[in-house]
């Protein structure tokens, strides 16, 4: 790697871009674990192509386990490392400063037509899509269009009334959970993810909407039906990959007392839920509750977690929990193969998780899920009824609710929500638009967009008179 003043770049990098031919350089970003994995089999399906493609990684996860394992597993060969390791502000500053320069020597010194692809809600895409938008680039927003959705408070407060009651039916409440008139949209959780993918829309030149119903926000906030596609999501053809894989699998080796058990396989790791004490205190009791009763558990390990069992005081609770529940209680590191994490969620009961993608790969693999939130960003898994919100406030509720959805049949959904071989979907639907805009359309979606919101503008105004 030839190391420049900020970043590291691959050897020969800059000859190959200068003899290419091709005008457009199309450029994978990514920055976090769920980045490589759903962005794997787009940089996969351009390369096969032979479409020239860079792989640029900002550094956002540049832990080995969240990073190099996933690479070196899914063939993927970083062209540019940005090394952005700083604290929250500061990364988004850095990326945006150093992904720009990058973008600006691609356009004058080498004349290319630069394509970034960002990924769903992460840092790392609404960053990159800053620096883009700041060169006059469009992005590819992969994931496009993804809202959050919780259920309304007075449909909470019944919840909440009834089960102190002694009145609570799991049937009655995933059902309920299921039909879309009890939401409500304009939360700001998953923090910062919700801002950061909203962010991202109004640089983008070609939205990959995963369902019709990620489809239907981007069109009610008046973005270009010509530039949507709903392509479904990567995570399909990233979980297919793995499942290819899962024979190789060392996922039971490294927890062996969850092998041959139905278990529940849980992740915590949303800022929400672990700076803040009440509800992690609700999701760890929860657990503890579970093993009381017998029912196994492999809890994840994760960064986030970690603190927070420190933070609030929970270690030697933890390790009397180890010790007593040896047999159906495991806590251990993450998993650094996607293969492997595919392996053991379709052994397990249920998946417990705060996770987005998670809730995505348990509908996949057709295990029921709990989503340890108030709402979610991929309600359309509530919506076919194979998962349901565990809300963080109260452990006995939580437990009520897993001990509801493990091994619940109705739950192990056979429906397709997120389509097949969708990188070749998003590709083709790229080609296509590039032929009639060469740079996915910059200037004309710019004033395209003016053009739309001063036309609503002008029919608010008529209304009114």
């Amino acid at each position: 790697m030839e190391q420049y003043t900020d970043y590291f770049v691959r050897e020969w990098l800059w000859e190959e871009l200068r003899e290419s031919l091709q005008v457009h350089v199309h450029i994978i970003l990514i920055g976090t674990k769920p980045d490589i994995i759903k962005q794997a089999p787009l940089y996969l399906e351009l390369k096969s192509r032979w479409i020239f493609t860079l792989l640029i990684h900002t550094g956002q996860h540049h832990d080995y386990v969240l990073s190099e394992w996933v690479l070196n597993e899914f063939g993927m060969i970083v062209d540019i490392n940005l090394n952005v390791t700083w604290i929250l502000h500061e990364k988004y500053s850095k990326v945006v400063d150093q992904l720009g320069r990058i973008l600006t020597k691609l356009k004058e010194e080498y004349k290319k037509i630069p394509i970034p692809y960002v990924h769903g809600d992460t840092l790392t895409a609404t960053t990159a899509d800053k620096a883009a938008f700041l060169t006059k680039c469009s992005v590819v927003h992969v994931e496009a269009g993804i809202r959050t959705i919780t259920p309304k408070k007075n449909f909470y407060h019944r919840l909440f009334e009834n089960y102190q009651s002694g009145v609570f039916d799991f049937r009655s409440y995933r059902e309920m959970l299921m039909d879309r008139s009890i939401y409500e949209t304009g939360s700001i959780e998953p923090y910062p993810e919700q801002f950061d993918t909203r962010w991202i829309e109004g640089s983008t030149g070609f939205f990959a909407a995963p369902t019709t119903l990620a489809e239907q926000f981007l069109i009610n906030e008046w973005h270009d039906p010509d530039h949507i596609l709903v392509t479904g999501n990567t995570v399909v053809d990233a979980v297919r990959h793995s499942q290819e894989k899962v024979h190789t699998s060392q996922a039971f080796e490294l927890y062996p007392n969850m092998k041959w058990k139905k278990f529940i396989f849980v992740t915590v790791h949303r800022r929400e839920n672990t700076e803040n004490r009440e509800r992690f205190l609700a999701i760890f009791y929860a657990l503890k509750k579970l093993l009381r009763d017998g029912i196994p558990v492999c809890f994840l390990k994760l960064y986030a977690s970690e603190w927070a069992i420190d933070q609030y005081g929970l270690r030697s609770e933890l390790d009397d929990m180890i010790a007593q529940y040896s047999e159906i209680f495991s806590y251990g590191s993450a998993l650094a193969h996607h293969h492997e994490v595919i392996d053991m969620i379709s052994h397990a009961w249920a998946v417990v998780t705060d996770s987005g993608s998670m809730q995505e790969e348990a509908n996949i693999v057709w295990i029921p899920c709990v989503t340890l939130r108030f709402g979610s960003d991929r309600w359309e898994t509530l919506i076919a009824g194979s998962n349901v919100l565990a809300p963080p406030v109260n452990s006995r509720l939580i437990a009520d609710i897993v001990k509801g959805s493990i091994g619940n049949q109705f739950m192990q959904s056979r429906i397709n929500l997120y389509g097949e071989n969708v990188s070749e979907k998003i590709v083709d639907g790229v080609e296509g638009l590039l032929k009639k805009y060469p740079g996915l359309g910059f200037d004309a979606k710019a004033l395209s967009r003016a053009a739309v919101s001063a036309s609503k503008i002008g029919d608010q105004e008529k209304a009114k008179n």
